[in-house]
């Protein structure tokens, strides 16, 4: 069970400039996103979205010891080419993960993972790096922690989350959001606790950005 103690005292820890990184571009989302026409990875604002991400990402040391040469160049293709499976989860939150369609699930894994690839190449075996599928999808989505290996080695062991492999496929990674979806939905005071937390930061009419939340507290400790 989580301590809301320990969340809020967590969030308030949390580095400031890795907080601000994620603001800036969640309050961007929600005045783009306040239209339903309208969506970050859309053709009139996919430019600007990969503008701000190429500005967090370097400093979240996203694609460090990467094979791809131009992983910024490859991550401009895959934006454009993961368009329509964002639109298509973009209103879904962690709390209503197993309703994903996994076809959506699967050309975002397939797209952000190959960015960090040799020559920005798929995995024939589906495996990538867990943060350069995740650390952008938390910047554009909110719904998923990053795993980077700070919050992997902080997670409890009831969400199966591989400690020591930075390397996943869907089918772990979608198992591993299972069960948080499942632990979320079972705790309402958590969620009330990041909701409350939330609306403070960012206003109540929007998407709360759970996968967010969790991972502040897991970064910060175990």
């Amino acid at each position: 069970m989580i301590d809301l103690d320990s969340f809020r005292s967590r969030v308030c820890s949390f580095p400031q400039n890795y907080m601000e990184n994620f603001n800036h571009l969640w309050r961007w989302k929600i005045e783009v996103e306040s239209n339903e026409a309208n969506h970050i990875l859309d053709v009139d604002h996919r430019n600007e979205t990969y503008s701000k991400l190429c500005k967090v990402l370097p400093k979240w040391q996203t694609y460090r010891n990467g094979d791809n040469s131009d992983p910024l160049g490859t991550l401009r293709d895959a934006l454009r080419n993961i368009s329509e499976a964002y639109n298509h989860i973009r209103r879904y939150t962690l709390l209503e993960f197993d309703e994903i369609p996994r076809e959506s699930l699967e050309v975002i894994w397939n797209e952000m993972g190959r960015v960090k690839e040799y020559n920005g190449n798929r995995d024939e075996n589906g495996y990538y790096s867990i943060i350069a599928v995740c650390k952008p999808l938390l910047l554009m989505w909110g719904q998923t922690l990053a795993f980077d290996s700070r919050v992997r080695r902080h997670c409890p062991q009831v969400y199966g989350v591989p400690r020591y492999s930075a390397r996943w496929n869907l089918e772990q990674w979608t198992s591993v959001m299972h069960r948080f979806s499942k632990h979320l939905n079972g705790n309402i005071n958590f969620i009330q606790a990041i909701r409350t937390e939330s609306e403070r930061r960012y206003g109540m009419n929007f998407m709360v950005p759970y996968g967010r939340f969790l991972d502040i507290y897991y970064w910060e400790g175990p």
